[in-house]
């Protein structure tokens, strides 16, 4: 797997791809983060992988307990919960990565209407937050249980958009 692009302070990038292949491909990114300095993980779908992040370490750093210490994680089980969290979130020189926080706005018992309110503060939030750090989302695809229109909601408004694909098996060459 090739390494993935760093955010870089002053812009919003955006990650997606299936969820098993974006499964596999962060934790190697948000070693890379961790070991610049410092983390602040914002986990919207309960999805950060300590295990996977500390084995990407362990291949990176020698000292992986102080790069640990430098991770802050804080989850957040619905959409309001990620603008709690959004909001509280200071500006600093720390790089952000949101884990999958579309998928907390999936949640039906909130109306349509208010959860596209909330999203478009969370995304106001984010791009406060970029100015000053690094910030980084992920995104499965399709988002699981989101309205398919806020992946392109979200896509519009960043600055950088990856869309990661698994690599693609070459069929064997027949010789007769």
């Amino acid at each position: 797997m090739h390494a993935l692009p760093l955010p870089q302070a002053g812009q919003l990038l955006l990650l997606t791809a299936p969820h098993p292949f974006l499964k596999q491909a962060i934790p190697p990114l948000l070693a890379q983060l961790a070991l610049s300095g410092g983390l602040r993980i914002l986990d919207g779908g309960n999805s950060f992988q300590a295990h996977a992040v500390t084995r990407c370490l362990r291949r990176q750093t020698m000292d992986v307990r102080r790069t640990l210490e430098d991770i802050q994680i804080a989850r957040a089980f619905t959409c309001y919960q990620v603008l709690s969290l959004l909001e509280q979130t200071p500006c600093g020189g720390t790089p952000t990565f949101g884990l999958e926080l579309l998928t907390t706005f999936a949640d039906e018992s909130v109306n349509y209407r208010e959860r596209k309110r909330l999203l478009e503060h969370c995304i106001a939030h984010l791009q406060r937050l970029s100015q000053a750090a690094p910030v980084a989302i992920s995104a499965s695809t399709p988002a699981p249980g989101a309205p398919s229109d806020w992946l392109r909601r979200l896509e519009a408004r960043v600055d950088r958009v990856w869309k990661l694909e698994p690599p693609t098996h070459a069929h064997p060459i027949r010789l007769l």
